[in-house]
């Protein structure tokens, strides 16, 4: 029978064809830019192009780089933060690139969840999916509280459970509204990062050469004096590689999220353009947003500056504060401390997000009550949101010195789910992969075929496997065992083995063999999307001069 298809030369540019779907072929949707799987509810895809690639800089960018980042050069020194930085964006962009493959090519609600339970095995992908999902509903609260910290900068009079309440609202009703006031609301956001970095490095390099008030050129002066390295636990070598191995965590934590252009792909208009192009730019916004930052932040403050092991939660401990306010300018915290308050509300908003389409992901699937499926008319699985919320509460825990130690504490134990994650979508690719390699399917087909692959998968996914296991690894040096620090650090990797295990059992899982993985739906309307745009492109061909005219401005 005949279809009609719509496809997408860019963002605001439609074109319209036709194709024959044979009998029988399976159920499809035909929606804005591409032919993809139907989904059991109805999401929409309201996410634009600009919206993803903003989303994929905004995901990435949270306090972290702002506040965190002096830590870093305090642990292990400017050249050592520089190159952890550098290392682990090298990761971030592995990672990056390997889920824009699999997303870009089965793009689906759940992102790389779903991608586990498909091309691994269903426990997998439920043990991945509820651990993600339970990390990034933890994690929402803890932004929220940076960001009433942050405003105290300015109002230290007012409760901060005044602030908590708003931000919550914020956050309410930008996940409720649908996807498209999301990615609007993270446009906004994301423009308003790169702008600060952006004056900041500016403002860094110009203080740096001597043009700031003081007029005092610094150059390369804090590298020589108190060093390039600093060392950790130990003297010499050994100790500056630990410094470096120690700080890595940090850095991982800075790029975090980094999978939300998986997770948005079933609301993404043409996911199988749009997603690619995203992911290409990838290692540019690590290079310029990161190991830019922290190159120019260890060139205009000093390593052993006291100001730097200072944990304000505010602007204050910011080491660009504490280098411009050297250099004689004083109207930087502010500013600075300004938008850091947006960027936390913004990461907040994004972990709501992000554990919403997780679990609407697992219920699709099975993993998950089928409740979590229903959405509104804006496209938005509203239970999926308000059981994502449900632990947002827990926030005003942090209001009370006693409590705010618990909800620390429960903040950490999920700092390696992240990593885990990671490692997962690593594993998956491969399966992925060496699946295509058996039932003899070219990666020339693909939509988006990332670089020196199987070889950046198997990379990627052991050296996060070491960091995982071995990220604690000073608890057990003498005279440093912290039971809480070890069970911050490692607790969540029992919590994920448990879960696994548990789904293998209830679910009575299997690893499905490669032959078996279903790779040839969606290679069909791969196919199909292609002979639509060549079928599309041979009719407007054959239009008159004054028809395409009217296309091309209608």
């Amino acid at each position: 029978m005949a279809v009609p298809v719509s496809s997408f030369d860019d963002e605001d540019k439609e074109v319209t064809a036709t194709i024959t779907q044979s009998p029988g072929s399976h159920s499809q949707d035909i929606e804005d830019g591409s032919i993809l799987p139907r989904e059991s509810s109805s999401i929409k895809r309201d996410l634009k192009g600009r919206h993803i690639n903003m989303i994929a800089i905004a995901g990435m960018i949270g306090t972290g780089l702002f506040l965190a980042s002096g830590k870093v050069i305090v642990t292990a020194g400017p050249v050592g933060a520089l190159l952890a930085y550098f290392f682990m964006g090298l990761i971030t962009s592995g990672v990056s690139f390997t889920t824009g493959e699999i997303s870009s090519f089965m793009p689906l609600s759940g992102g790389f969840v779903r991608h586990a339970t498909r091309f691994v095995e269903p426990a997998l992908g439920a043990a991945l999916g509820w651990n993600f999902w339970y990390s990034l509903c933890v994690t929402a609260p803890a932004e929220l509280s940076a960001a009433a910290t942050l405003v105290q900068f300015w109002r230290p009079d007012i409760n901060p459970a005044v602030w908590l309440s708003v931000f919550i609202v914020c956050i309410v009703v930008i996940n409720f509204a649908g996807a498209r006031l999301y990615g609007e609301s993270e446009v906004v956001f994301a423009s308003i990062k790169i702008l600060l970095i952006l004056g900041l490095i500016i403002a860094g390099i110009v203080v740096d050469l001597g043009g700031g008030p003081d007029h005092d050129r610094l150059g390369f002066r804090y590298w020589k004096n108190p060093g390039a390295f600093n060392t950790f636990l130990v003297d010499g070598n050994t100790g500056r590689f630990l410094a470096f191995w120690s700080t890595l965590v940090s850095a991982a934590f800075s790029y975090n999220n980094i999978q939300v252009v998986s997770l948005a792909g079933a609301e993404t208009i043409n996911p199988r353009k749009i997603i690619p192009q995203a992911v290409k730019k990838t290692f540019y916004r690590v290079i310029i947003f990161y190991v830019i930052s922290i190159f120019v932040v260890g060139i205009i403050v000093p390593s052993n500056d006291a100001s730097l092991k200072i944990s304000s939660g505010t602007a204050a401990e910011s080491p660009f504060v504490i280098a411009f306010q050297r250099a004689g300018i004083s109207a930087l915290p502010s500013i600075i401390n300004a938008v850091v308050c947006t960027s936390a509300v913004s990461s907040g908003s994004a972990c709501i997000f992000l554990a919403s389409r997780t679990l609407y992901g697992l219920s699709d699937e099975g993993q998950a009550p089928k409740i979590f499926m229903r959405c509104n008319r804006f496209g938005t699985p509203y239970v999926a949101v308000a059981a994502s919320l449900a632990l947002t509460p827990i926030v005003y825990m942090s209001v009370s010195t006693n409590a705010s130690v618990v909800f620390g504490w429960f903040v950490n134990i999920t700092t390696v789910s992240g990593l885990i994650s990671w490692a997962a979508i690593e594993i998956t690719y491969l399966r992925f992969y060496y699946a295509m390699e058996a039932q003899n399917y070219s990666r020339d087909e693909l939509p988006y075929k990332s670089a020196f692959q199987p070889y950046t998968a198997w990379a990627t996914g052991f050296i996060l496997i070491v960091i995982i296991f071995f990220s604690g690894f000073y608890v057990f040096f003498p005279g440093q065992w912290n039971i809480s620090s070890f069970l911050s650090t490692y607790i969540n990797i029992p919590i994920f083995l448990g879960l696994y295990i548990f789904f293998k059992f209830y679910m009575k899982s299997k690893i499905i063999p490669l032959d078996e993985i279903n790779l040839a739906d969606e290679f069909d309307l791969i196919r199909l999307e292609k002979t639509a745009i060549v079928e599309e492109e041979l009719e407007k061909a054959n239009r008159s001069f004054w028809l395409r005219l009217y296309h091309k401005i209608f």
